[in-house]
């Protein structure tokens, strides 16, 4: 009996050991205290006492919140021990004596598009949209894609249950990053904004039911995928809570998401998802996070298998759900979580508690209940693609794009004066939607969009060739024994062009008045080609203009592969120079899934548009653009940087060591915040009330923006500030507030803002009193239309 009571006391100091442990480590990488957890306590999986009253569950009404969670626990109780651990893999099996239903957790994504089998509408890439700064058109992007969502879910009982959208973690911070086209922005308040707006198109606003679900990810400082599932991200504290933590808060805080995903990687030593001081402590206690945690595929196992954590998947599965995982997308919680019960390294109530929070989300969704149920059984299937939806595509398309440059006015062209076009470059004739895609039935690529311009209909709208499956399979989710394929293989869409593959051939179109002439001039990241390469420049002789598409795709960055350079691939700059050498009236057109560095054209050709892949309509959305029947009002929402040599080295996670705008001292080739416009538009009499900001307090701004030009158009006025007499590195500036604003051509209008003092970059982490302070001094504010390009300021003083 004494040796029984010695191993039963041994396990359970093994699993206090194991829950706390790296609870304990994350704390002090991160500046952290843990206020009350010196004993070795179980985590809270509800709110702080007290705090309930003062948190909601998003739109859905607290009451019907509560209802659900009742209903689950009701559930749970009545399940054997193997029948809860058969429900924490991404496809739970059905229960039948219980009339529970299988159910995917992994139903599919939506980053930005169902991905799915047309009829569905592919938008465009995120990193796109955030060029727009229009969070409001954004969440009508949402709503129409969680529309498809639910159309499908009609049509064949597509699930409801998503593992994106938002992609919020930061690795925007540096442009070599292989995914930088998931995520909105470099800087935290865009992301947020934007994040927040996607998450609440998706979850819908009924107070009773979820519409769909979105997923927070990667959770937390996943930002290089050569490496992702072995590294360990060193962060130190500041960087955390005033960076890389920021857009993860929003999410929880503002938009409710339900559910976080946390990622492969480790974060000071620490893999995130056994890291209960970040799924638990931080996500649920602090931030007041209702849903449930997934795990990225097979993040789960990875805690043993690539990171050497733990000795057995056993222990790793007690880690990942003492710590606050509750779903393993993978088959390590299933198989292992059995023998973490039998080994005493996690009690039964911990495994019902999860369990209680993901079921909550199921019956939430209303995949208990009868479809009829749900207001949102009422969607029509012919949604699915509607021209609705690919003319909200095509806009939120405009919006996006970008005009970099504009010498003399060589944009826009104007179709009358044209009779011979040259179209040439590798991007032109492929419509490329980047990864997370689905299979829209509408591909118009940016040459379909100039014929159509001039009422010339395509003979073939191209097809990228999909990727094989098997190519995308995530690395590291092949074992433990008996793994089940990754489900990323089944839904990651990724629409790159395999390499090797010929560009669209050579072709002339005509309407009788005009002539436009095709040639793809080179591949993407191919060698030159002298045939091709020569008969793109001999094609742009003697026309009244050339466009030239260029840009980056899933060949050079995509998930698993991070670029190392920042320049174009193959010969695509060579192409450009000997075009414009060939013909000096050459605009550059920018499709990429990545930012690029075209430091001599920029020098040399008259202008350059275009920005991120903008979508299934691309092709419509950049001829309006090119040809004047829209006026360019996208503005960047990442810095583009001339070199890799301008850029910390790629695993840094220091934000203050150069990183982004705000700490960035070089030049860029393009700054934050930058576009232009064909119009002009005039910055004045700025207005501020008060004279300082006390604690609690805010101030009002306002000036005067008047569209100067003679042509209609939009303007995003960009609100930024900086910290003077603080007693440590603050940013250069940084962004508080933004407005996308529509001007008709002389039209002026008031543009308004409300800076709080509590507001994000008035503070910073001070890492020995573990809070957020402010130092006394003077704030500077500065009203422009980049970061670079400050129009107005003023100075106010700032008090603790």
């Amino acid at each position: 009996m004494a040796e029984h009571d010695s191993k039963i006391h041994s396990n359970l100091s093994r699993r206090r050991f194991l829950t706390l442990a790296g609870c304990g480590a994350a704390m002090v990488a991160t500046g952290s205290r843990l206020e009350g957890y010196a004993e070795a306590q179980p985590f809270q999986t509800a709110a702080p006492a007290g705090a309930s009253d003062s948190l909601d569950i998003g739109p859905i009404a607290m009451e019907h919140f509560e209802a659900a969670r009742s209903r689950a626990a009701g559930i749970v109780a009545k399940m054997t021990l193997d029948e809860k651990i058969s429900q924490f893999g991404s496809k739970a099996p059905a229960i039948p004596r219980l009339n529970l239903p299988a159910f995917n957790f992994y139903a599919s994504e939506a980053l930005h598009g169902l991905i799915h089998e047309g009829p569905v509408t592919s938008f465009p890439l995120p990193l796109a949209m955030g060029c727009s700064w229009n969070p409001s058109l954004v969440q009508r992007v949402f709503t129409a894609i969680s529309d498809e969502i639910w159309a499908w879910h009609k049509k064949n009982g597509q699930g409801l249950a998503m593992f994106s959208p938002p992609t919020v973690n930061m690795g925007t911070r540096d442009p070599r990053w292989g995914r930088i086209g998931e995520n909105y922005s470099e800087d935290p308040l865009l992301v947020s904004k934007m994040a927040v707006a996607t998450i609440r198109g998706v979850q819908g606003d009924n107070p009773r039911y979820l519409k769909s679900v979105a997923c927070a990810k990667h959770f937390i400082a996943n930002d290089t995928e050569d490496d992702r599932t072995e590294t360990s991200a060193s962060v130190d504290p500041r960087s955390f809570w005033e960076y890389y933590s920021r857009g993860f808060e929003a999410c929880v805080r503002e938009g409710r998401v339900f559910t976080v995903m946390s990622s492969y990687n480790a974060m000071n030593g620490i893999p995130t998802t056994a890291n209960p001081f970040l799924l638990t402590e931080l996500l649920r206690n602090r931030w007041g996070f209702r849903g449930y945690v997934v795990s990225d595929c097979d993040a789960v196992g990875d805690i043993m298998r690539t990171h050497h954590f733990v000795p057995t998947y056993a222990e790793a599965a007690a880690l990942a759900v003492n710590a606050g995982c509750d779903i393993n997308c993978g088959s390590t919680l299933p198989h292992f979580l059995g023998e973490a019960v039998d080994q005493m390294l996690i009690s039964e109530e911990t495994i019902d508690d999860s369990l209680t929070r993901s079921l909550t989300g199921r019956i939430l969704l209303g995949d208990l209940d009868p479809q009829e149920a749900s207001p949102y059984h009422t969607i029509p299937v012919s949604c699915l693609e509607s021209p609705a939806h690919r003319e909200l595509c095509r806009e939120i398309g405009r919006q996006s794009v970008v005009l970099f440059k504009n010498e003399n006015n060589a944009l826009p062209l104007e179709a009358n004066s044209i009779t011979k076009l040259a179209v040439v470059g590798p991007m032109a004739a492929t419509c490329h939607l980047g990864n997370y895609s689905g299979k829209p039935e509408h591909l118009v690529s940016p040459l379909d969009g100039i014929l159509e311009h001039f009422g010339i209909q395509s003979p073939v709208r191209p097809v990228e060739p999909r990727k094989d499956p098997a190519a995308a399979q995530k690395p590291g989710a092949a074992a433990p024994p008996a793994q089940e394929k990754h489900p990323a293989c089944e839904v990651c869409g990724d629409t790159a062009q395999k390499p090797g593959t010929a560009a669209p051939s050579a072709q002339t179109f005509t309407n009788g008045k005009v002539q436009i002439a095709y040639q793809p001039g080179c591949t993407v990241d191919g060698e030159r080609d002298d045939q091709l390469f020569d008969a793109a420049v001999n094609c742009a002789r003697e026309t009244d203009a050339v466009l030239v598409f260029v840009g980056d795709d899933q060949q050079i960055d995509r998930e698993g592969h991070d670029r190392t350079y920042l320049h174009l691939p193959g010969a695509q700059h060579e192409l450009v120079q000997a075009v414009y050498a060939a013909n000096p009236k050459t605009i550059l057109v920018i499709s990429s899934n990545c930012p690029v560095s075209v430091i001599w054209e920029q020098a040399n050709v008259p202008a350059i548009a275009g920005g991120m892949f903008l979508g299934e309509e691309q092709g419509h959305a950049l001829a309006d653009v090119i040809f004047g029947a829209y006026n360019p009002g996208g503005k960047l929402d990442t810095t583009w940087y001339r070199h890799t040599s301008d850029l910390p080295d790629f695993h840094s996670y220091n934000i203050r060591y150069g990183r982004t705008y705000m700490y960035f001292q070089g030049v860029p080739l393009y700054p934050f915040g930058h576009g232009l416009s064909y119009t002009t538009f005039q910055y004045s009499d700025l207005n501020v009330t008060g004279s300082g900001l006390a604690p609690g307090g805010n101030i009002s701004v306002q000036l005067q923006l008047s569209n100067t030009g003679n042509r209609d158009g939009d303007e995003v006025v960009q609100f930024y500030v900086h910290v003077s007499g603080a007693t440590v590195q603050r940013p250069i500036k940084q962004l508080v507030a933004f407005e996308r604003v529509h001007l008709a051509a002389g039209a002026t209008t008031t543009v308004r803002f409300t800076l709080n003092q509590d507001d994000h970059a008035l503070h910073y982490w001070d890492e020995d009193r573990y809070e957020f302070v402010v130092n006394p001094g003077t704030v500077d504010l500065m009203i422009g239309s980049s970061s670079a390009d400050i129009r107005l300021r003023h100075q106010i003083k700032l008090e603790a």
